[in-house]
């Protein structure tokens, strides 16, 4: 018998700490489902005060405060940590359920216990059985809190073993914004010797990193194509000047992404709230087709630095348009939340040149009316949309032209494959121009 109601779990100050309550009222609607949200009076009696209740909500649209909120659909921060995607396929297997409306509340309860961010579900925690036998690399069966872990290389070559143990622990795309969609993708966590476990398996003071890995949506050549050119591309957003975390590592069809929600230091785990754009404008739906101009209206809003975050999306935009990053959707951007109430973007994420994919995926989010034409913006247009900061994003985006002119060099020095190169020429010629001439 599932519990009827779901305790969210925030990090905070070196701890988890109760939170909050989500009730649904029909769980066989799933998150289209009616359901009340509440603060736990204790959390809301030590956070709800004026200084503090921003900093310390499980999102930008739900400061602590002490009134019961009812809702047509889940809220949709809830959302951001719901496995979807591949990995919502793995836990339909692994928990013998059919896909559907009705699968959702089963899938927040058993999925949600190590999302990206500083949120989970203490119900989902519960349910892991840390003394499950899963087989080691040796081909013995250890409980799951014994595991000694894997060699890189027996994460790279997905051993037998190494697929077992992913499997059993639930942690193939277990949920959080930067790990849905529809490529496999795991969490891990290499401890201090370098060996790689299940995310959520080690004590915190034994975590040397933790990393998302992905591989390839699909067996063709376009798809170990578009995930080697993740890589190269990051490296191409760093150049311009954009935000970028680490460096990314492709190693024979495997992609190495040091995580940014994380921060390891003097044996300890900092986890960061991060919360996705679609959760920021209230969408609480996947795949939704959100308006850039509404995007950034909440970044306005929600932003601890306004006038910066809007000026490095629109730059995000021009570099996912004159590249082909087709995959745009409002779940491919997030803000991060620091516990001293700061909201900013976070690193860029999930950029590619998805224009290769071989199911030919459109640009999602685009702008509004005639500012948009055919998957083409017209940066003039773009820029006036925002007549309270038109002045300095003229300048800046004029500088940021000068960047874009040069990125074929910059793609060659990133070592970007020469064709995707030549593809992106025009593009980059057409929108470099529209930049300069503003």
């Amino acid at each position: 018998m599932l519990p009827d109601r779901a305790t969210l779990e925030i990090y905070r100050h070196g701890t988890w700490v109760p939170a909050g309550i989500l009730t649904p009222a029909d769980t066989g609607r799933g998150y289209a489902g009616a359901c009340r949200f509440d603060y736990l009076v204790a959390y809301a009696d030590e956070n709800a005060g004026p200084e503090t209740a921003a900093a310390a909500g499980v999102s930008c649209r739900y400061p602590v405060d002490f009134d019961l909120h009812q809702h047509e659909h889940w809220p949709p921060f809830v959302l951001d940590i719901l496995p979807s995607g591949y990995g919502r396929r793995q836990w339909l297997e692994q928990l013998e359920l059919a896909d559907g409306p009705s699968a959702d509340w089963p899938l927040l309860l058993h999925g949600a216990a190590f999302p990206p961010g500083n949120l989970r579900i203490a119900e989902a925690m519960a349910a892991k059985d840390l003394d499950r036998l899963v087989p080691t690399a040796a081909g013995d069966a250890v409980p799951m809190r014994n595991h000694p872990g894997f060699s890189r290389d027996e994460v790279i070559a997905r051993d037998e073993a190494f697929v077992e143990y992913a499997s059993q622990h639930g942690i193939v795309a277990a949920g959080g914004s930067d790990v849905q969609g529809v490529a496999p993708k795991l969490l891990l966590a290499e401890d201090r010797h370098g060996a790689w476990h299940a995310e959520g398996r080690l004590p915190d003071q034994e975590v040397k990193a933790h990393w998302l890995v992905k591989r390839p949506r699909g067996n063709t050549a376009a798809d170990r194509q578009v995930l080697r050119n993740e890589a190269t591309y990051m490296r191409v957003a760093k150049n311009l000047g954009l935000r970028v975390h680490a460096d990314l590592v492709f190693e024979r069809n495997n992609l190495f992404v040091p995580r940014f929600d994380r921060a390891v230091s003097d044996h300890q785990v900092g986890r960061y709230g991060m919360e996705s754009l679609c959760s920021l404008a209230g969408v609480a739906d996947y795949g939704a087709r959100i308006l850039h101009d509404i995007l950034c209206e909440v970044l306005l809003r929600y932003c601890t630095n306004p006038q910066q975050d809007l000026l490095v999306y629109i730059k995000r935009d021009i570099v996912n348009v004159v590249l082909g990053n087709k995959d745009n959707h409002a779940r491919n951007t997030a803000v991060l939340r620091y516990e001293d109430g700061t909201v900013t973007l976070a690193p860029l994420f999930d950029f590619a040149p998805m224009y290769l994919d071989p199911e030919g995926i459109p640009r999602v989010c685009r702008w509004d009316g005639n500012v948009e034409q055919a998957g083409n913006p017209d940066w003039r247009a773009v820029v006036e949309l925002f007549r309270d900061h038109r002045d300095h994003l003229k300048i800046e985006l004029r500088r940021f032209g000068r960047l874009v002119q040069r990125l074929p060099t910059i793609m060659h020095e990133c070592d970007v494959d020469d064709d995707v190169i030549e593809h992106r020429l025009r593009a980059i010629d057409d929108h470099a121009r529209q930049l300069l001439n503003l």
